[in-house]
C-alpha cells in the first residue's frame, strides 16, 4: 500500500513538474523571471534546413525554468501543435522608448538570471524565430533560488 502511495505522488509531483503556465490574456504585462541568452541558430531562407545557405543570426532571448503558453488559434487543426505550442525560450524584442537602452543592459545579462516585465505574443513568421516572444518594457538582475 505505500508503494501505490508512493508512486502515485512522484507520479504527480512529475506532472506538476512538467507542466507549463498558460498565460491569458495575452495583451497583459507579465512579469518572467529565467536566464538571459545569446542564441545562435539559422534564418532564411530555410532556417536551419540548409546550414550552407542559411543565413547565421544570433539573437537575445530568456529561457524559463519551465514552458509557458498564451493563447492560440491555429490556421489548420493539424497545425495547432506547430503552431500553437508552448515555449521554453523567448526570443526579447525591445520597440519602446527606451528598447536600446534595455538592449544593452539585456546584453550585459547574457548568462545570468534576471526579471522581465514585457507583452508576449505568439510568433507571425518563422523570423522571429520562437514559438512565443517577449517585447521587454523593463529589465532587472534577479537573485535567489530559482
Amino acid at each position: 500500500m505505500k508503494v501505490l502511495a508512493f508512486v502515485l505522488v512522484t507520479a504527480c509531483a512529475v506532472h506538476i513538474a512538467n507542466a507549463q503556465a498558460v498565460i491569458e490574456p495575452a495583451d497583459q504585462l507579465v512579469v518572467l523571471t529565467g536566464t538571459i541568452r545569446m542564441v545562435h541558430g539559422y534564418g532564411a531562407p530555410g532556417y536551419g534546413e540548409d546550414k550552407k545557405n542559411d543565413r547565421q543570426v544570433s539573437y537575445l532571448a530568456i529561457e524559463l525554468p519551465k514552458p509557458i503558453n498564451i493563447a492560440c488559434t491555429p490556421q489548420l487543426p493539424e497545425l495547432a501543435s506547430i503552431q500553437c505550442g508552448p515555449a521554453k525560450r523567448l526570443r526579447l524584442f525591445f520597440f519602446s522608448a527606451s528598447g536600446d537602452q534595455l538592449k544593452l543592459v539585456a546584453l550585459k545579462m547574457v548568462g545570468r538570471k534576471a526579471t522581465l516585465t514585457g507583452k508576449l505574443e505568439r510568433r507571425t513568421s518563422m523570423a522571429e524565430m520562437t514559438p512565443i516572444l517577449i517585447e521587454v518594457t523593463a529589465i532587472e538582475a534577479s537573485f535567489g533560488g530559482s
